[in-house]
């Protein structure tokens, strides 16, 4: 019977590991997404608005205070767009560092790995070894002449 790969725990546990960073890289990289997509419908409003503010101000000309509220509002959309800008930002700085712990959690079990099979390829060269000392062991007696008594 071959013996037990004495690191198995360890593989065992560096997998279970890996798995939860790779959780949170997936998790991480739908907030990333979601942060973009929001950066882009804020950028999609703003030019939806700069173009009505022009649209209506060139056509039949504004009134000053509704230009003041035109104008307010594109900043307003400015100061959300910077600060989605920076979520982006963080939520690609977040999934960096996730994607680098994982990459270094996947090399420990890729290491692991490597050593289990070298640690069965070990018992299956011991264990062939073992059967065919037995095998020649029984061909042995059989040929040995019986000594009659």
């Amino acid at each position: 019977m071959a013996a037990r790969f004495p690191l198995q725990s360890l593989l065992d546990h560096g997998r279970h590991r890996m798995e939860a960073a790779e959780r949170l890289l997936r998790l991480l990289k739908r907030k990333e997404e979601a942060a973009r997509q929001k950066w882009d419908e804020l950028q999609g409003y703003k030019r939806d608005y700069q173009l009505r503010l022009t649209g209506e101000a060139g056509e039949r000309g504004m009134a000053i205070h509704l230009l003041r509220d035109y104008h307010a509002f594109l900043g307003k959309l400015d100061a959300a767009i910077g600060h989605q800008e920076k979520e982006v930002t963080q939520a690609q700085a977040h999934w960096q560092n996730a994607h680098v712990t994982w990459l270094a959690l996947r090399q420990k079990v890729l290491a692991y790995e490597a050593l289990a099979e070298r640690h069965r390829r070990q018992e299956r060269q011991n264990e062939d070894k073992r059967d065919q000392r037995m095998t020649d062991e029984q061909a042995a007696r059989r040929h040995v002449p019986k000594e009659t008594i």
